[in-house]
């Protein structure tokens, strides 16, 4: 029998965050960041928080990116109910020297512009990231928090096809990154839960 939903502050949560695999922890040296080179959505709103460091942003980024704002984002707006606006958008994707398709906020190391930009400012790592950067492997689709299987069949170190190279639960590979997302309470929810059922 399928195990239901956990229900977290109207979120449900898929029981296959508890069970599925994952590597020892993001690594860029060893994965050059794959999970970064297609883009991706975020919040209609949360986009003019992106804009609003455009300086930061720009200055940390290589002689290689797109320094101009103004195409950071696509044109296309998306209507979708996972998002806070109920509005999405995706960032853009650029070409690099090497002909190599990646997000325009993925610098020449594999590193996030935004995340880097952030730092450096003296800001939490993550305070202007998107959400579902933070969140990746994980994924909210239709107001459930579940595991990006779709995603992950492209990448070739934490993809879910490298079982060889699991070495825990994909739950407590993103213990920062849930507190972050969830808080400290929705956390310490589903610890307790995957403690009393999984461990």
């Amino acid at each position: 029998m399928t195990e239901e939903y956990l229900l977290l502050n109207g979120l449900k949560i898929d029981p296959v965050i508890f069970t599925q695999g994952f590597v020892p922890g993001c690594d860029v040296n060893i994965c050059t960041g794959e999970c970064c080179d297609w883009g991706v959505y975020v919040d209609l709103n949360f986009r003019n928080i992106i804009m609003h460091h455009s300086d930061e942003i720009t200055n940390v980024m290589d002689d290689g990116q797109i320094k101009e704002p103004d195409k950071w984002f696509e044109k296309e707006i998306n209507k979708d109910s996972d998002f806070p606006a109920g509005y999405s958008v995706s960032t853009s994707i650029y070409i690099t020297s090497g002909g190599k398709e990646q997000c325009v906020f993925k610098d020449k190391n594999n590193f996030c512009s935004i995340q880097n930009a952030a730092t450096k400012a003296g800001m939490h790592k993550w305070e202007i990231k998107p959400k579902y950067c933070i969140l990746y492997p994980l994924t909210i689709e239709k107001e459930i928090l579940t595991y990006d299987k779709i995603h992950s069949r492209r990448l070739n170190y934490c993809g879910v096809h490298k079982k060889e190279n699991f070495t825990q639960s994909v739950f407590e590979a993103m213990q920062e990154e849930l507190i972050f997302v969830l808080g400290k309470d929705g956390y310490d929810f589903l610890k307790d839960h995957y403690e009393k059922k999984y461990k």
